[in-house]
């Protein structure tokens, strides 16, 4: 009877002893594999950061942190006052779609300008070439930042307003089929900007969320309009106010807006044609002529020269 109550206590010890182990391991691998996975997490992290390039780990935060710092100095200077010349640069600031304002561009143009005038004043000083040579490109220097900041914005006002107008009728046609399949015209516009980051949805999702902060419809919309100035985009916009005050198919106004635009396209395009033979008798005329008359009169030149030398 003794050896049986040692045997069991003896059992009772080892399994009590195999419980104890088992849960001190459980904890320590699973210790080890939360260790693991931080490790392989923290790799991955730094395998990441390492396959960017070197302009999006250095390059692109520098110069976000500048155009912080731009902002902020331009921030404490005077507002520029309300001249035409000032609401026409701002008119154009706003069409071309530049995420600066009339004061952080005025100041951006203003350092420019200083840092070419002692360029230019740097190179007048101690270069070595002709004093004429020396003037001349210290006034280019000068008027430079001048001249190529409206140069650029010009550019870029024409550039994206060709945008607008290219793209607007394959947004329409894209929105048509969405309200085909059952969604609101806020919603298909918000889903396709989702996918699609055009210049046409990034303004028609701008004035969406305005409309969603609580700007009057018809506000956003022909604010969006003018910031725009594109004629095509305001004739939809003006089809658009109009079908929703008088309660028609937002979709049929949109498939006879897309296919006024084509036809628009097409007699443009056309036009741009039928102008082709005119520009290309200029240059025929400068560079081909010249050369097929020296062809075809050289030799007989040469002849007549020889014979009467």
């Amino acid at each position: 009877m003794m050896r049986l109550v040692v045997l069991l206590c003896t059992i009772a010890v080892f399994l009590s002893l195999i419980a104890l182990l088992g849960g001190i391991g459980r904890r320590m691998d699973l210790m080890q594999h939360r260790f693991t996975q931080l490790q392989e997490t923290e790799r991955f992290y730094s395998d990441d950061e390492l396959k960017k390039s070197f302009s999006e780990r250095v390059f692109r935060p520098a110069v976000s942190q500048l155009t912080n710092l731009v902002k902020r100095s331009a921030g404490k200077r005077k507002t520029p006052g309300s001249s035409k010349a000032n609401q026409k640069l701002e008119a154009q600031i706003k069409a071309s779609g530049l995420p600066v304002t009339l004061q952080e561009f005025t100041f951006i143009k203003s350092m420019l300008g200083l840092l070419f005038l002692i360029g230019g004043v740097f190179f007048f000083l101690f270069s070595k070439i002709d004093m004429t040579y020396r003037l001349l490109i210290l006034i280019v220097l000068v008027c430079s930042p001048i001249y190529g900041s409206s140069i650029f914005l010009r550019s870029r006002v024409k550039a994206r307003k060709q945008s607008i107008a290219y793209d607007l009728p394959d947004v329409m046609d894209v929105l048509v089929v969405s309200l085909e399949a059952g969604l609101g015209l806020d919603s298909a516009i918000i889903r396709q900007y989702s996918k699609n980051k055009n210049t046409v949805l990034t303004e028609l999702n701008n004035a969406i969320k305005e409309i969603q902060m609580g700007v009057p419809r018809r506000t956003a919309l022909k604010e969006m309009a003018d910031r725009c100035d594109v004629k095509e985009l305001t004739v939809f916009v003006t089809a658009l106010l109009q079908a929703d005050q008088l309660g028609t198919s937002v979709k049929s106004v949109l498939q006879v807006q897309s296919e006024r635009l084509r036809v628009e396209r097409k007699q443009a395009i056309q036009a741009k044609a039928s102008k082709a033979p005119i520009k290309i008798m200029l240059p025929t005329v400068i560079f081909i002529f010249p050369v097929i008359f020296i062809i075809l009169l050289g030799p007989a030149a040469v002849d007549i020269m020889s014979t009467f030398g």
